[in-house]
């Protein structure tokens, strides 16, 4: 039996509804100290964790459904306590959860974030970037959450186009300086770079609140600031509007090939010539350590020895299987500061290949191909 969920006769989501409450976190503007919007956290009605309630849902394999269940009572409370415009809504939602219901927004109502983790899009690509397409299609916002925990949220940023940007100061401050320098340059970079915001969490002293401002968080949240609670009877007067990029990636069109030789002519040469050329990536990759990351659409005649030997150092590497990509072969290279596209094309005894460092074109290809990668584990 699933903790907090009681078994009956109705059906097993409104059970689940019923076993959770929804708490939310005041998020501030902390320029102005103004709310902007709320976190929505599930909380068991019946006194037990969250991490208890979600932990029996993945154990039988029901985190999907449970987790719609939560953000099913998150959007009724808040629908219930009229918070709209221009206050955002952020949601811990399970990307498997929301590709199957994917809601309109209301009209008048509070921007919606669906909050996502590095770890959702390497465990489940193809359906997690299909999923943000159609959230964006229906008026969401993309989060990128726990950012300081994982050295690779670092790697996997750039093909998330996250309209917010969430540093965990907890996270951070159990890091080194230099990890912590690299993340905050890292961050601040792609945020500019995609007029995303950053929002600072686990604000719980005076001493975190100047390190939030200090990092160039403009949003914040935490204990200091104010702790999950029912909504406040009245609202608060809302703060500025959160902006949101409005911009996403494309998994689909040409071929990597396609896109990097339409601008720039291919070197013709042997394969042991293209083998080198696509070494060099590798080993720029390899340099980038746990913030990047290596995605492979090998052709059937070159190895992917090197590829496996990186998977220990890497934040992410992917390969699809030999000639998946019409008997094209791409590499890429993507970390903080750094971009590269090797594709090639056999043509009779010999090779076309071309590198491309242009960063947009880069990610559109590493796009592509994570797009095909195949999911780690099931959701269910």
């Amino acid at each position: 039996m699933l903790v907090g969920v009681p078994m009956g006769s109705r059906s097993r989501e409104d059970e689940d509804g019923d076993a959770v409450v929804a708490a939310f976190q005041p998020i501030f503007d902390l320029r102005d100290k103004c709310v902007i919007g709320y976190e929505a956290l599930a909380r068991p009605r019946d006194g037990t964790s969250p991490e208890a309630l979600f932990a029996a849902a993945r154990a039988e394999g029901r985190l999907s459904e449970v987790d719609r269940a939560c953000r099913a009572v998150a959007l009724k409370e808040a629908a219930a306590a009229g918070l709209g415009a221009p206050f955002a809504l952020f949601l811990n939602a399970d990307a498997g959860a929301l590709e199957l219901d994917v809601p309109d927004l209301p009209m008048g109502g509070a921007t919606l974030i669906m909050e996502i983790t590095e770890t959702a899009l390497t465990e489940r690509p193809e359906a997690v970037l299909r999923t943000l397409t159609q959230l964006r299609t229906h008026g969401w916002g993309v989060s990128l959450d726990d950012v300081g925990a994982d050295s690779r949220s670092l790697a996997v940023m750039p093909l998330l186009y996250p309209d917010v940007i969430k540093l965990d100061l907890r996270l951070l401050a159990a890091r080194d300086r230099a990890d912590v320098a690299r993340v905050v340059t890292a961050v601040g970079a792609e945020a500019e770079s995609r007029r995303a915001t950053v929002l600072a969490e686990g604000i719980d002293s005076e001493a975190q609140l100047e390190m939030a401002r200090s990092v160039g968080a403009t949003l914040g949240q935490g204990f200091l600031l104010g702790e999950p609670a029912p909504l406040p009877d009245p609202l608060p007067p809302p703060g500025r509007p959160l902006k949101l990029a409005g911009v996403g990636g494309d998994a689909s069109g040409p071929l990597p090939y396609e896109r990097v030789t339409n601008w720039k002519r291919p070197v013709r040469g042997s394969l042991e010539l293209a083998e080198g050329t696509a070494a060099m990536l590798t080993r720029q990759a390899a340099a980038l350590g746990t913030t990047g990351m290596l995605l492979a659409a090998p052709c059937r005649e070159s190895s992917t020895d090197r590829h496996e030997a990186l998977r220990a150092s890497l934040g992410f590497v992917g390969v699809l299987e030999p000639g998946a990509l019409e008997q094209t072969w791409t590499e890429v290279a993507l970390g903080p500061g750094y971009g590269a596209c090797f594709v090639a094309r056999r043509d009779g005894d010999d090779w076309l290949f071309a590198t491309s460092y242009d960063r947009e074109m880069v990610v559109e290809c590493a796009l592509l191909l994570m797009a095909r990668l195949p999911q780690s584990r099931p959701d269910r």
